[in-house]
């Protein structure tokens, strides 16, 4: 058999089931909002069929706040979370403009913030780059330029959530996985950095930092882990609720983190759900409220107007 018949082969393949590919990804984008409230509504089930096990919906009430500094450290790491994404937008959208170009501090917070109340409403993440664009005041973000700059920012956080799964595998004694894995994330890396400049990366690296500690803060503030066993214990597991959650092709903004959290922290059920959905709405949440000041704006200059 001629050796050209294999790169023939498989490109005719490729041609042959590209049709269906297209097909199926505009099916998913047309459906995303059912398929995001139906992701949720299975994880909230099977959330309730873990906690069921462990007394039911009633056992969150024995979850108790024990330590109230953790809580408040990692409330206080919020701003950081979110001036981390913001700081990323700002570079990915300026750049989308041309070099040398610096967007105001002000217009991007007002988009991030907009695009979290957008991402809680929807509750699927594209709704936050839609809710980013719709908010740019320059008219070329609000074209391919600003999906582009959008796309990158959220393929670099990906990225780097994947980044610490390989010390997490490394950490839970898959050593072999770690390795395979981090090949692909330095093939993927050094791809993803002819899009973008180095620091969009540190900026995704410090992010998940940032919101690893939060979760860790929160555990302990419910007593599910102590200090001592957050390197050894916590971090592989933070790392693979994440990166399960980032794999799914329309991830939920509701009740898929919370079960993928009792799966994998079992052992203290209650305090686990409780921590997680306190980070939930500190995160999620408190950011979403903040954009609302600028997403009912104009529904109350129609009202007075």
């Amino acid at each position: 058999m001629r050796r050209s018949f294999y790169p023939t082969k498989y490109a005719s393949l490729r041609e042959a089931l590209s049709p269906r590919f297209e097909k199926a990804s505009s099916w998913v984008r047309e459906h995303r909002r059912p398929l995001s409230w139906a992701t949720t509504l299975v994880a909230v089930a099977g959330l309730t069929w873990t906690l069921s096990t462990h007394g039911g919906w009633a056992s969150l009430t024995e979850a108790t706040l024990n330590h109230t500094s953790f809580f408040a450290m990692a409330v206080l790491l919020w701003p950081l979370n979110l001036g981390l994404e913001a700081w990323k937008w700002r570079r990915l959208s300026s750049d989308a403009l041309g070099p040398g170009t610096s967007r105001s501090w002000a217009v991007v917070w007002k988009e991030v913030l907009v695009g979290q109340t957008w991402a809680l409403l929807g509750p699927f993440r594209l709704a936050d780059g839609a809710g980013r664009l719709a908010t740019v005041d320059d008219p070329r973000l609000k074209s391919a330029a600003g999906a582009k700059a959008f796309a990158l920012g959220a393929a670099s956080q990906g990225w780097a959530t994947w980044f610490f799964a390989v010390p997490a595998l490394a950490l839970a004694g898959f050593g072999v996985c770690a390795g395979m894995l981090g090949l692909m994330i330095a093939l993927v890396g050094r791809g993803l950095s002819l899009s973008f400049h180095g620091s969009v990366a540190a900026l995704s690296l410090l992010r998940y930092i940032t919101f690893a500690t939060q979760y860790l803060l929160m555990l302990s503030a419910w007593n599910v882990l102590e200090p001592t066993q957050w390197i050894s214990s916590g971090f592989p597991r933070i790392a693979a609720v994440w990166c399960a959650v980032g794999s799914i092709p329309w991830p939920a903004e509701l009740g898929m983190r919370e079960a993928m959290a009792a799966w994998v922290f079992d052992a203290q059920l209650p305090g686990v759900v409780a921590a997680t959905f306190a980070l939930w709405l500190v995160n999620r949440v408190g950011s979403a409220a903040l954009g609302l000041r600028w997403v009912g704006q104009p529904w109350r200059t129609m009202k007075t107007s």
